[in-house]
């Protein structure tokens, strides 16, 4: 009997969890902005939209750490840098996603 490791799939599972999560909060955002706008209520900046859309950024880059870092070789211009960014329905999202492959393990 061998063991194998579930670290690949865990991560597999987090990845689009958050994926699945922020795609959801962006088009979640969306839609209270535009109800927002349609009722009065603030229009983009409303206090439900930012609740779905606010979201914690961490970049890797230059100055503010917003640009990447630029090598620039005259004939090859290469950018680095890397970037995240979580809002509530990414964070529920992952925790969603690591439910459902604790329980669709193989038996």
């Amino acid at each position: 009997m061998t063991h194998k490791s579930n670290f690949p799939r865990l991560v597999l599972f987090i990845v689009l969890g958050l994926i699945i999560g922020g795609i959801l909060g962006e088009c979640l955002g969306l839609l209270f902005g535009e109800l927002g706008e349609l009722m009065n209520a603030g229009g983009y900046d409303n206090i439900v939209r930012n609740f779905f859309v606010a979201a914690f950024n961490f970049n890797i880059g230059v100055g503010d750490g917003q640009a990447p870092v630029y090598i620039d070789l005259y004939m090859v211009k290469l950018a680095l840098g890397f970037g995240l960014k979580f809002n509530v329905c990414s964070v529920v999202g992952m925790i969603v996603a690591i439910y459902i492959m604790k329980w669709s393990g193989e038996r």
